[in-house]
């Protein structure tokens, strides 16, 4: 059974995630962004707060859109636009919306729109360029490797050539694939050229 191109997308991301230290900061499961939440809710409330939770309130805070918690870096006032964090199992629908809207586009067209969620690397928005079946069947080129070239079938074929006399000098003989310069003799006695 062949993986689907979301179970793919989802597996190289996890794969990059244990790979890089740095990624497992902005790569999140879904587990620890819930967590996260809690963890943030709990800080808020905590009066006397431990250095993790002073470091949690100040990158972070909760957006309740509805009955919705999202979460989001923090804003240094509620009119700045809000910069969302999401997890692994949402960004390839993010990533995707992003790439159909923008008719295919590359990364950097991606990348403009993916700008509001702080947590979408570039490598995500690459992966995902490279596993869309679209973008594979405009990028592939139909290759001439080894191309054999039918060669003609005639009696006079090689018993013709162009002749080009340069400048009354050079004799340029021109055969099937071959080229031939003859320059004329010269006659020693009278200093005159014989033309071939």
């Amino acid at each position: 059974m062949e993986k689907s191109m979301e179970d793919s997308f989802r597996e190289e991301l996890l794969m990059k995630r244990e790979a890089d230290k740095h990624d497992k900061s902005l790569l999140l499961t879904k587990t620890e962004y819930c967590s996260l939440l809690e963890e943030l809710k709990e800080a808020g409330s905590v009066k006397s707060k431990t250095p993790h939770q002073y470091y949690t309130l100040g990158r972070y805070e909760i957006l309740q859109c509805g009955d919705v918690e999202k979460l989001i870096r923090k804003r240094n006032t509620n009119d700045d636009e809000p910069i969302y964090f999401t997890h692994i199992d949402d960004m390839f629908d993010i990533v995707k919306r992003s790439h159909i809207s923008t008719g295919h586009g590359g990364r950097d067209k991606m990348k403009q729109f993916v700008k509001k969620y702080a947590n979408v690397t570039r490598d995500a928005v690459e992966l995902y360029k490279s596993l869309c079946v679209e973008c594979q069947k405009k990028r592939k080129r139909i290759t001439t490797k080894g191309v054999v070239v039918k060669p003609i079938l005639s009696k006079d074929f090689g018993s013709r050539g162009n002749k080009t006399i340069f400048f009354s000098y050079l004799l340029i003989c021109r055969k099937n694939h071959t080229t031939t310069v003859r320059t004329p003799t010269r006659n020693t006695t009278t200093g005159r050229r014989h033309n071939n």
